[in-house]
């Protein structure tokens, strides 16, 4: 009975999309969206601590929501919450929190992700926005199918830049999939994998990073800092990195130095950290 539903709630975002299509001739162009997904937005240190005290993975049960702005580019997520009501107030506080005053609920659903993709092409004068969504239990498919439906109706590459899922700690942004179509053998082989990073000591919270061997990367906070997730390409050779986000506006480069059996210092604009490994991708 959940599949069907699933899909038909799929065809409605796809219907969504094609609605979403805004002209705004006195719009300036953006880079890209303003993404409302840090606990400290709507609620108290306090709230957030508490919260980030629990399993960065919840039980089954809990619900996320995704708002949408109608005439900017600017969306509000919500996540591990107990009740559609609770995650759908929360998506919507949390557009609002990023300055829009018109945003309205796209999706919400239980036990599965949302996928939300989107490009900002121009036609002379005019901004055209074109907005793609897609459900399913496992985040890269739901990211997958968002872009999927993004290009369906754009000329321009859609980008992926949120795939909250219903059982993410909503202490912490969610995290974003590995994106695809980046060349590979571009990656020192001792950076693939999952690593972490503690940049306020072993008690203030990590950073998680994931480097594939496509030359792409993520990294998402779970530490209460309202550091974004980055999705983008990697590129590490002869003790030399550089990072480019594709969801935000941050570049990096640097040098690094790996440490046996599991250790990377590495030393960029944000100055020296070492990452301990968590996993490697044939673990």
């Amino acid at each position: 009975m959940r599949a069907p539903a699933m899909r038909m709630r799929t065809l409605v975002s796809l219907a969504i999309v094609t609605a979403a299509v805004q002209t705004n001739p006195a719009a300036k162009a953006q880079a890209a969206p303003k993404i409302g997904d840090t606990c400290q937005l709507t609620q108290t240190t306090q709230v957030c601590a508490s919260l980030a005290k629990t399993s960065s993975r919840l039980p089954s049960g809990q619900f996320a929501a995704l708002a949408l702005s109608k005439t900017t580019p600017t969306v509000g997520l919500a996540h591990g919450q107990l009740s559609k009501s609770a995650a759908e107030q929360l998506a919507l506080a949390n557009c609002h929190a990023m300055g829009a005053n018109d945003c309205q609920i796209t999706d919400s659903i239980q036990d599965s992700c949302i996928g939300y993709a989107t490009v900002v092409t121009s036609k002379g004068k005019t901004l055209l926005t074109f907005v793609g969504f897609g459900l399913s239990p496992d985040r890269a498919s739901a990211a997958l199918q968002a872009i999927a439906n993004c290009n369906t109706v754009s000329s321009a590459q859609c980008t992926l830049y949120a795939a909250p899922c219903a059982r993410d700690n909503p202490a912490f942004s969610s995290p974003i999939p590995l994106p695809t179509g980046a060349q590979s053998g571009s990656v020192d082989p001792n950076w693939i994998g999952a690593w972490q990073l503690f940049p306020y000591g072993p008690s203030g919270g990590r950073w998680v990073m994931q480097v594939g061997a496509n030359g792409t990367y993520e990294v998402h906070s779970e530490a209460l800092d309202g550091t974004p997730s980055s999705v983008g390409t990697f590129v590490a050779s002869g003790g030399r990195y550089t990072l480019h986000a594709l969801n935000i506006s941050y570049d990096d480069s640097g040098t690094y130095v790996f440490r046996p059996p599991g250790a990377m210092a590495a030393t960029g604009k944000l100055g020296t950290g070492t990452w301990i490994r968590i996993a490697r991708d044939d673990e």
